[in-house]
């Protein structure tokens, strides 16, 4: 057994002789190699479940296979390729490692995989400001921040990001929790709404991977809370609508005294501009100070305002403002379940995209139709190769089509859209390849189903 490391990346060449010196050549000899080479896609999720291929030479059905110090199996194996979903691990960077259980020969792939967030990757705060907003009550521009390589541009999904805040509020990333950590979506991003707890200045911090790295990055922003003796808070202050879209909005005000909400208090909602209609004008508010309406959005042609105030005096007042974005002005944005790989018998995650509008920071869209195309192949025959002198052409095989859909989903107040995967009944290794599409905006996304591995 001869063991190797290799240095550099070049090309190697191996050479065997025997004791004689002089080649025998009425012999043959044999050797086997057990190599990984390279790792695709080079990061992975914290969370797991990203697709990845090793590339190498010399695998067997019984490769053993080990990221970091945890044995991961494997979902198919050939020769020369391997294929698994990686597990959940901390951020960092972690060793692949190849063992073949009856040599004990291995291959170890040295800091060829990073989970999360990498040493050099930055953490960045999106820009947005917030108004002085009544404690109880949820600010009404959401908290963003994205993580990005060491380029400053490259989008790092699946990394680690905590937040906390000083005094305490309440993140809706954490289901309404003080403290959480987050992995970052396909963009990079985390996005939360807050609910402050406290008046003044609350300090809100988003710190990079602080359980792999010391000390972390972190970014940080300030929101003020205010108090009076009445108060009211409403959410969503603003949205964002596709223009000429029929679509409702749940709007939600909050009755507070000095943070504490008051119960039994008539809200009394109008519709001051636009094209909409209210479910109930005026609804009173539940023992936990909420006042809910729709708002019936009707072919909106341009901005739309709607008052929410406490009865009987009308006072005090909050706005909410919608603004029409036209379709040229809409592009999507990958958030998860872009690339899945799965066994026969298991079952996909939804794919989700994000609408938003072409200005700095973005803004999310309500109401945009998102076109998932979606089509289901399974690999066809070999096609054969042809050979003309020393050249050899090998036609790859045609893929069969089993199942062509479309369908729309209009995204929500987040401007999400999502779709959930099926492989419609059909058995066996399959491929499903889609896009969403929005206006001229597309993002692609591949999920494999593979068989079962055999001896």
């Amino acid at each position: 057994m001869l063991t190797a490391q290799l240095l550099q990346a070049t090309s190697y060449r191996i050479g065997f002789s025997d004791i004689r010196g002089d080649g025998r050549p009425d012999y043959r000899y044999h050797a086997r190699i057990l190599y990984g080479d390279t790792v695709t896609p080079a990061r992975a999720s914290v969370a797991g479940g990203t697709p990845l291929t090793i590339a190498g030479l010399g695998f067997e059905t019984n490769t053993r296979l080990t990221i970091g110090n945890l044995n991961t199996p494997a979902l198919a194996i050939g020769a020369n390729q391997i294929v698994l979903s990686a597990p959940a691990q901390p951020d960092g960077v972690q060793n692949i490692s190849l063992v073949d259980p009856p040599t004990a020969a291995s291959s170890v792939l040295t800091g060829a995989l990073t989970f999360g967030a990498g040493p050099d990757d930055i953490l960045t705060l999106i820009p947005s400001t917030n108004p002085g907003t009544p404690i109880g009550g949820q600010a009404p521009n959401p908290i963003g921040v994205q993580v990005l390589a060491s380029d400053g541009v490259t989008p790092v999904p699946g990394a680690s990001v905590f937040l906390s805040s000083s005094p305490a509020v309440t993140f809706s990333a954490c289901s309404g929790g003080a403290t959480c950590t987050v992995a970052s979506d396909q963009s990079g991003r985390v996005t939360t709404f807050v609910t402050l707890l406290t008046a003044g200045a609350n300090t809100l911090t988003a710190q990079l991977a602080p359980a792999s790295y010391n000390p972390p990055q972190q970014v940080q922003t300030t929101v003020v809370g205010t108090s009076s003796a009445l108060d009211i808070a409403l959410a969503p202050q603003t949205a964002h609508v596709l223009q000429g879209t029929t679509t409702n909005l749940t709007l939600t005000a909050r009755v507070l005294s000095n943070g504490a909400p008051l119960g039994g208090r008539s809200v009394n909602f109008q519709v001051l501009k636009g094209s909409a209609g209210l479910s109930s004008p005026t609804v009173i508010t539940n023992t936990s100070g909420y006042a809910s309406t729709t708002v019936e959005l009707s072919a909106v042609a341009g901005d739309v305002q709607v008052s929410a105030c406490v009865a009987p005096g009308n006072s005090p007042c909050l706005n909410f403002y919608g603004t029409a974005v036209p379709a040229s002005g809409l592009q999507l944005q990958a958030v998860a379940g872009g690339a899945q790989v799965e066994a026969t018998g298991q079952s996909f995650l939804p794919v989700m995209v994000r609408v938003t509008d072409l200005a700095t920071p973005p803004n999310s869209i309500l109401g945009a139709n998102v076109v998932f195309q979606v089509t289901i192949e399974r690999s066809g025959d070999d096609a054969g190769s042809t050979s003309g002198g020393d050249t050899t052409i090998t036609r790859p095989p045609t893929p069969i089509v089993l199942s062509s859909s479309q369908t729309v989903v209009v995204s929500d107040a987040n401007g999400l859209a999502s779709l959930l995967p099926s492989n419609q009944g059909f058995v066996g290794a399959l491929e499903i390849l889609g896009t969403a599409t929005v206006a001229s905006s597309q993002v692609p996304f591949v999920l494999q189903m593979l068989p079962p591995m055999t001896d």
